[in-house]
C-alpha cells in the first residue's frame, strides 16, 4: 500500500536570504492549503512574494522559492489547532522545523493546549502516533470532550396490529375477497400483547474546555390496559383470555367478548374464537363464525351463523330463505321467518313462518301469535306453540321424539349405506371375474393388473365402511326405541293438513282440533287433552 501523505513546506535559511520548501502530496493525499500557507508565513512574521508563493505551491511539486533575502533564526516545530464547532474536539495540524529548529515535546504541547483553556487530557496515543510517524498539515484529532450519552423516552411496543382500519384479502388470482377483511385482531391467553419500556435517563458530558453539557430530558411512557390483561414486573403485558385485542384511546383492550355495531361490509366475515355482541344488525351474505355465544340486538338477515353456545336474537331472524343459523346450545329469537335454524338445546321465539327449525330438546313457540306456519320444525322432546299449521293450507310438519342431528344422521348413514352396495353391485362382479381368469391361467397385462389391485383396495375400504356404518346405524336404533315421552303441546288451534310425527308414528289432521296435546300410543299418533 502506498503511503499517502498531504503537501507541505519547510523554511530553510541560508546565507543569502530565506526558502521556502515544497514537498507535494504522496498518493491521495491533499495538497498545499494556500490560505493556511499564508496564515503560517504571517504567524512566523516572515516576508514574502505572494504572487510567486502561490505559484510555487500550486504545482504541487518538489520546489523552493526564495522568500525574501533576511536572515532569520531556525524555525521550530509548530502546532496550530482548532476546537470544532460543538467544542468537542481539539484537531491540530504541525509544520516542519527548519534546520536546525526543535522538534515539539509532549509536555509542551500539552502545555500550549492548557494555556489555552482546553481542560480534557489530551490523547496521549494520538501524540505519539504523530511523534512515530510526522504527518505535516494534516489534521490529528488530540484532545476530546466527553459527549453527552443521551436519553431515552419511555415507549409501548405492541405485538399486534393497532391499525384498526379493515382491508380486503387478495385472492392468489388476483381477485379481492371483501368478506375477508380480517377486522378481528384475535389473541390467546398468556399471548404477549405489549411491552413498557422504561425510560432511560441521559448522562451528562462535557466539552473540551470542561464546560458541563446536560442531557436532554426524558418523558417517562404508560401503559393503559384492560381487566382482562395483565402487566408483569418487567413490563410485558399478556392476555388473561383468549379473546380480541385493539388498541382503544391508547388503551390495550382484550375481551372475551367481542362487540361490533353491525356484520356488514364494514367488518366482512366474522370468524372469533370467544363470544360476540352485535349492536345493531348481521346483514345478508356474511358468515359470523364464534366458539361461544353470540346476541344480535337487532335481525339476522340472510346470513349464515355457526355459534359454539347460545343465539340471541332481539329482532328476529329473517332469512330470506337463505339464512342457515347454528347454534350448540339455544336460540332464542323474537322470530324466524324463512330461515333454517339448528339448535343443540332450545329454540324459543314468538313465531316460526316459512322454515325449517331443528331443536336438540324443545321448541317453545309463545306470544301474542306464537304460531308455527309452513316448513318443518324437530325437536327431541317437545315442540309447543299457540297455533300449527294454517287455514290457507301451508305445508307444515312437526316432529317429535327423535333428536334432530341424530336423525340426520340416520339417515346420512343409510344414504351412504345405499350408495355403497350400489357401487360395489358394479364392481365386485368385475374383480371376481378377472380373479377367476388368473386361476385359468391367463395372464393379465401389467398395467391391467395393477387397476384390479386398487379396484380391490377400494372395495376392501367400501366393505370395511359399510361395516362401521351398519354398525353405528344399530346403535342410533336402539337410542330411537330408548327414547322418553314425546310430545306435541298446541294451547290454541291445530290446523288441518298440519304432518304431526311422535318418534316413528305420524298423522295428517284430518280437521281443526284445539287446546290439546299429541303422543304416541301403540304404532298411532293420538291426541289427548290439555
Amino acid at each position: 500500500m502506498s503511503d499517502n501523505r498531504n503537501a507541505y513546506y519547510q523554511i530553510q535559511t541560508k546565507p543569502d536570504g530565506t526558502y521556502l520548501h515544497f514537498i507535494p502530496a504522496v498518493g491521495s493525499g491533499e495538497p498545499v492549503n494556500t490560505r493556511e500557507l499564508e496564515d503560517y508565513l504571517s504567524t512566523k512574521r516572515i516576508s514574502f512574494d505572494r504572487i510567486a508563493v502561490l505559484a510555487a505551491a500550486n504545482k504541487n511539486t518538489d520546489s523552493t522559492v526564495k522568500l525574501n533575502s533576511e536572515s532569520i533564526r531556525p524555525v521550530d516545530e509548530f502546532m496550530k489547532f482548532n476546537v470544532s464547532d460543538d467544542l468537542m474536539e481539539v484537531v491540530c495540524r504541525f509544520f516542519p522545523p527548519s534546520e536546525g529548529g526543535a522538534l515539539m515535546t509532549a509536555d509542551e504541547i500539552t502545555k500550549d493546549l492548557k494555556y489555552n483553556q482546553i481542560t480534557v487530557d489530551p490523547d496521549m496515543d494520538m501524540i505519539l502516533n504523530f511523534f512515530s510517524d510526522r504527518k505535516y498539515c494534516t489534521d490529528y484529532v488530540i484532545a476530546r470532550g466527553t459527549p453527552v450519552t443521551p436519553g431515552v423516552d419511555g415507549y409501548v411496543e405492541y405485538f399486534f396490529d393497532t391499525d384498526p382500519v379493515a382491508r380486503p384479502k387478495t385472492n392468489e388470482d388476483g381477485t379481492v375477497d371483501f368478506h375477508a377483511l380480517n377486522s378481528v385482531r384475535a389473541c390467546a391467553e398468556g399471548q404477549v400483547l405489549a411491552k413498557l419500556h422504561k425510560e432511560e435517563i441521559g448522562q451528562p458530558g462535557c466539552n473540551v474546555f470542561g464546560e458541563m453539557i446536560m442531557a436532554n430530558a426524558v418523558k417517562p411512557a404508560s401503559l393503559r390496559y384492560s381487566k382482562d390483561a395483565e402487566l408483569s414486573e418487567d413490563g410485558v403485558l399478556t392476555s388473561k383470555v383468549n379473546g380480541h385485542v385493539s388498541l382503544v384511546d391508547g388503551m390495550v383492550f382484550v375481551s372475551s367478548v367481542l362487540e361490533l355495531t353491525n356484520v356488514d361490509v364494514s367488518t366482512g366475515d366474522i370468524d372469533y374464537d370467544g363470544n360476540l355482541l352485535v349492536q345493531g344488525n348481521i346483514t345478508t351474505g356474511y358468515k359470523v363464525h364464534v366458539t361461544g355465544d353470540l346476541e344480535v340486538r337487532g335481525v339476522i338477515e340472510a346470513a349464515e351463523i355457526d355459534a359454539g353456545g347460545r343465539v340471541t336474537v332481539a329482532k328476529g331472524i329473517n332469512g330470506m330463505d337463505k339464512g342457515k343459523i347454528k347454534a350448540g346450545q339455544s336460540v332464542i329469537a323474537k322470530y324466524i321467518n324463512s330461515a333454517e335454524v339448528d339448535a343443540g338445546g332450545l329454540i324459543q321465539t314468538e313465531l316460526v313462518l316459512n322454515s325449517n327449525i331443528s331443536a336438540g330438546d324443545s321448541i317453545i313457540v309463545q306470544g301474542r301469535k306464537g304460531f308455527i306456519t309452513g316448513g318443518v320444525a324437530r325437536a327431541s322432546n317437545k315442540i309447543e306453540a299457540k297455533t300449527i299449521g294454517s287455514d290457507m293450507g301451508a305445508p307444515t310438519s312437526i316432529e317429535v321424539g327423535v333428536d334432530p342431528a341424530l336423525k340426520a344422521r340416520r339417515n346420512k348413514l343409510v344414504k351412504e349405506n345405499d350408495e355403497i352396495r350400489a357401487q360395489l353391485a358394479r364392481t365386485e362382479p368385475v374383480l371376481l371375474a378377472t380373479v377367476d381368469r388368473i386361476k385359468r391361467g391367463d395372464k393379465l397385462p401389467p398395467d391391467q393388473l395393477m387397476k384390479m389391485q386398487e379396484l380391490n383396495k377400494v372395495i376392501q375400504a367400501q366393505k370395511e365402511t359399510l361395516k362401521k356404518n351398519t354398525e353405528e346405524l344399530a346403535e342410533l336404533e336402539l337410542s330411537f326405541d330408548a327414547e322418553t315421552i314425546a310430545e306435541i303441546v298446541v294451547t290454541g288451534e291445530a290446523y288441518a293438513g298440519t304432518h304431526l310425527v311422535v318418534s316413528d308414528a305420524s298423522m295428517t289432521l284430518k280437521k281443526d282440533y284445539h287446546y290439546c296435546r299429541f303422543r304416541r300410543e301403540g304404532a298411532d299418533v293420538r291426541m289427548l287433552g290439555l
